[in-house]
């Protein structure tokens, strides 16, 4: 079997709309080992969609939709049904009353149009939507079974798994597919495939790399969890500590599990990305237990009478400079008393840069009571990405110092 998926929605062809309910579906497809072959987002036109429906039941045997249920005159997915696979329509009196009851809780008469929700398609299967107001159905036509979901995010996600994920499990068998993502760190989309021939070399099939903001994704999928954890193990033999993570983690993610499992702290001092590191860290829940302070030294007068940098390192090597970092790794960590400090200075652009320090170039640093480590960068790119490769790149290289105390 495999399956595809329409997204309904004219907001999600713009610039404010992203269609996110598909992955909650492949989610749960792959889950069940049932591939998709088909996705498409299509806009609230009734010729246009119907077409969309007909066509990727030509290429699938499970066809799923999301959206286009709620009762204003752009909701179109019933009407598109019934034109793509001669369906009729009835009205659910049931639905009505139901809605009518939901409405009269909140203290609120129904809208009429409303009633355009009780619509349902006789000799199929309604299903109940208990999170709103739009039910959903499960067809049968021609062999080919068609999920019709509301495009609410926690609606749709409620039905899929009272409904959908049920019906999967009993016509897959039991089967189930597990998903294992490794995250590396420090190497490049390139680098990590250049690393990876000795595990092609042994394992000929396909394995999934992609590229993220400063990391690399592995994705292993295999049916069983022994046979990942085999490979798990072999990716770990081949990039070591480069490897900073699993799944859902993040890098700030990682570092705060480290500095809690220790009981240490962390404070920062930051130039170029303006905040950005303290934000991510403090992003994490819990962070308040090990994160102390954060200091945005954009001056270098803030850096000498906040942070503690002596003003003759600055005038001998310049803002952006290893010793400066340095400086600025150690005077914030003692300054606020913390098991470590982190420093960044950098140039971010667009403007500002020389040819002895282009644009991009950064300095960064972590620092204990007893040692101290720096790395020079160098981002091209916009400003933004100058800023985070740079956060990027400074919570690395904590991790990484943190893990060698």
């Amino acid at each position: 079997m495999n399956a595809a998926v329409i997204a309904v929605g004219s907001e999600m062809l713009g610039p404010t709309r992203v269609d996110t309910n598909s992955l909650k579906v492949t989610a749960l497809l792959e889950l069940f080992g049932i591939p998709l072959v088909r996705k498409s987002v299509v806009a609230d036109l009734l010729d246009e969609l119907a077409d969309e429906i007909s066509h990727s039941l030509e290429h699938c045997d499970i066809l799923i939709t999301s959206g286009g249920l709620g009762p204003t005159e752009d909701d179109l997915t019933r009407e598109a049904l019934v034109k793509a696979l001669g369906l009729e329509v009835a009205v659910d009196h049931a639905i009505i009353e139901k809605l009518e009851q939901r409405f009269a809780a909140r203290g609120w008469k129904m809208p009429e149009v409303n009633k355009k929700q009780a619509n349902v398609f006789p000799g199929h299967t309604t299903l109940q939507n208990d999170r709103g107001t739009a039910p959903g159905f499960h067809l049968e036509v021609g062999g080919k079974h068609v999920w019709v979901f509301p495009g609410v995010p926690g609606e749709l996600e409620w039905m899929l798994k009272t409904y959908m994920e049920p019906w999967l499990e009993s016509v897959s068998g039991g089967r189930t597919r597990h998903r294992r993502v490794l995250k590396i760190a420090g190497l490049g989309e390139s680098a990590v495939e250049e690393k990876l021939k000795p595990y092609y070399t042994a394992h000929p099939e396909p394995l999934t790399i992609l590229a993220s903001p400063g990391a690399v994704e592995l994705h292993l999928i295999f049916d069983s969890t022994d046979e990942i954890a085999t490979r798990e193990r072999e990716m770990l033999d081949i990039f070591g500590v480069r490897c900073f993570g699993f799944d859902d983690d993040t890098l700030e993610g990682v570092v705060g599990r480290l500095l809690t499992e220790r009981g240490e702290t962390l404070s920062t001092a930051e130039s170029c990305t303006g905040g950005l590191l303290a934000q991510r860290i403090t992003d994490v829940a819990g962070s308040s237990a090990y994160f102390m302070s954060g200091v945005v030294s954009y001056t270098a007068k803030v850096k000498t009478d906040v942070v503690g940098v002596d003003a003759e390192v600055i005038r001998a090597n310049g803002e952006v400079s290893e010793p400066v970092a340095v400086a600025l790794a150690q005077g914030i960590r003692q300054r606020f008393g913390t098991t470590y400090g982190v420093g960044i200075t950098g140039i971010a652009g667009p403007t500002g840069g020389t040819p002895e320090k282009p644009v991009g170039t950064v300095h960064i640093a972590a620092a204990s009571a007893d040692r101290v480590e720096h790395r020079k960068l160098f981002w091209p790119g916009t400003r933004s990405h100058v800023r985070w490769f740079s956060t990027q790149s400074a919570l690395d290289l904590l991790r990484r110092f943190i893990l060698q105390q």
